[in-house]
């Protein structure tokens, strides 16, 4: 656990006003604000798939609140006295719901970009881009005092295996049904 201490100890060691504030504002984009922009993308090109999307992440978020409760693994801020909560959280910190929630968001994102758009090089900028999203929010969260690295970690990789899981479901649904699927390359 030393290592993950370390981590936001030097963060915000070295962080300044608008570090926090950027990151502050960063943490929004993992969180309702983040949802209902991804949400509108996506039901500007499925509505069907704004479904799944919905229901992800109200799964994501119920499976999240449980594992809270099951864990309780206390917050850094609430282990060590010399770690600050610029993210003014409270409850138990694993996993992080902010990068479960950036998993989903990112991993629907790129779904959609593969769906939409068949130029390579806009999926490949837009993929690289799309990956950073989740790991900027997951840095957020250690800037802020709110998570453990170990925390933002789990949240992630159940936000895309959440995310992955109800993508392909979506598909099985729509091609089992008749519905017609745009074609992914």
């Amino acid at each position: 656990m030393g290592f993950e201490y370390n981590i936001i100890k030097f963060f915000q060691s070295n962080a300044t006003t608008g570090w926090i504030t950027f990151f502050q504002i960063v943490t929004l984009l993992g969180s309702y604000l983040g949802f209902l922009l991804t949400f509108i993308l996506v039901f500007l090109k499925d509505r069907k798939l704004s479904l799944a999307l919905l229901m992800t992440f109200i799964i994501g978020s119920v499976v999240n609140f449980l594992l809270k409760l099951i864990i309780r693994r206390d917050r850094p801020f609430v282990s060590y006295d010399d770690i600050l909560n610029y993210g003014n959280e409270t409850g138990y910190s694993m996993p992080s719901g902010h990068s479960l929630c950036a998993g989903i968001f990112a991993t629907y994102l790129i779904y959609t970009l593969f769906v939409v758009r068949k130029d390579w090089w806009t999926r490949l900028l837009g993929t690289f881009a799309l990956t950073l999203f989740p790991m900027l929010i997951a840095l957020s969260r250690m800037v802020l005092g709110a998570h453990y690295f170990t925390d933002t970690l789990l949240g992630l990789s159940l936000g895309i295996i959440f995310a992955v899981f109800s993508i392909l479901l979506y598909r099985f649904i729509m091609k089992k049904y008749g519905y017609k699927l745009k074609n992914f390359m």
